[in-house]
């Protein structure tokens, strides 16, 4: 709409300026065209010209306006009063000022002396205000800042590596991932990005992200929303939805530690997946035994490898020679890591297979 109007601004203005050009000089003596077809040429030039740049700064105003408005949705009702009493005052006590300045010789000196006067007390009025938001709230107390109301479980925004990882959708279809689940247009364009890539491995991490979204969003029980949203002025996804969680209070959900690790520091909420999954890993204390299945060597001499339904990893020792067979071991350590946890066993023998058909 703002393009449409600004364009429409241009557009007449434009053609009076053309019809104006047109008056100006007697061009039919010029190019020997009669006088309607000048005025009509002109007119047609002018809403041409009008119409191109209406389109330009239509947009960069559009823009613009789009930035003004999320500003406004983050900025509190209290500072929007106290700004504008502050620039009130600030204007009041230029205009007073300024009295003296009409004098000035030449003319244009004393005004533009007079505009810096009413940016720069006007600007001072507003930032005196709102620095002295907690001097003013002790005065008149609807000032003071309040937390927001909590009306329901936060927005949850998903990350590249969450969408990827899919895990969320079952977290979600089972109702434990409560609110709205949100992903933003830059992390879909991320996602367009790896699906897009030369490597095998990571097109194929691209595809089954778009491909889940794209089943989620048909699903009432695990619908997904794509949103419009972006900080241009910050270059990585990460950065941008640390910035977006930030100003909207949402939830960030991903499978990436070190993101979780900086939303940590940073105050942000954040759901870690893959912290989710081992916290819900059953525990073993020292001296229960487990069975499983050792799939390779260790590392160590003697050693056996296994891994339990939830794929954590088993070191059994003295289980090298029955790699491939299941076998009994008792726990004896438990090593918790950032990468999850391993469980350290002894062996404490081989379980006979039913070769019975």
């Amino acid at each position: 709409m703002i393009v449409h109007i600004t364009r429409f601004v241009f557009v007449s203005a434009g053609a009076l300026g053309g019809f104006a050009a047109s008056r100006l000089v007697d061009w039919s003596d010029q190019i020997g065209y009669p006088e309607y077809l000048v005025i009509f040429i002109f007119i047609i030039l002018g809403w041409s010209i009008g119409y191109v740049l209406g389109g330009i700064f239509g947009r960069e105003l559009a823009v613009a306006f789009r930035r003004v408005e999320e500003r406004l949705h983050e900025i509190a009702p209290a500072d929007i009063v106290l700004a504008v009493a502050g620039l009130a005052t600030g204007l009041v006590i230029a205009w007073l000022v300024s009295q003296p300045l009409r004098f000035i010789e030449p003319v244009w000196v004393a005004a533009f002396a007079t505009a810096v006067l009413f940016f720069m007390l006007g600007y001072t009025g507003m930032r005196i205000a709102l620095i002295k938001r907690s001097d003013f709230a002790r005065v008149v107390p609807s000032l003071a800042e309040e937390p927001a109301p909590c009306d329901g479980p936060r927005t949850k925004v998903l990350d590249t590596s969450a969408v990827i990882d899919g895990r969320f959708a079952e977290l979600r279809a089972l109702g434990l991932l409560e609110g709205d689940v949100r992903v933003p247009r830059f992390v879909l364009g991320e996602l367009h990005t790896l699906a897009d890539s030369a490597d095998d491995t990571k097109r194929a991490r691209g595809r089954r992200g778009l491909d889940l979204l794209a089943r989620l969003r048909a699903d009432d029980a695990t619908r997904v929303e794509v949103f419009e949203t972006d900080f241009p002025e910050v270059p990585d996804v990460d950065s941008k939805l640390l910035e977006l969680a930030s100003a909207t209070g949402a939830m960030i959900v991903t499978a990436d530690h070190n993101l979780t690790s900086v939303a940590r520091v940073r105050g942000v909420a954040v759901l870690g997946l893959a912290e989710l999954a081992t916290a819900l890993r059953p525990n073993y204390l020292p001296g229960e035994r487990l069975r499983l299945r050792l799939a390779r060597e260790g590392k160590e001499r003697g050693q056996g490898v296994g891994y339990l339904e939830d794929g954590t990893m088993v070191v059994v020792a003295e289980g090298q020679e029955h790699v491939g067979s299941e076998v009994d071991a008792e726990v004896t350590s438990v090593l918790q890591t950032s990468a999850g946890r391993m469980i350290f066993a002894r062996f404490l023998g081989a379980v006979e297979e039913d070769t019975d058909a």
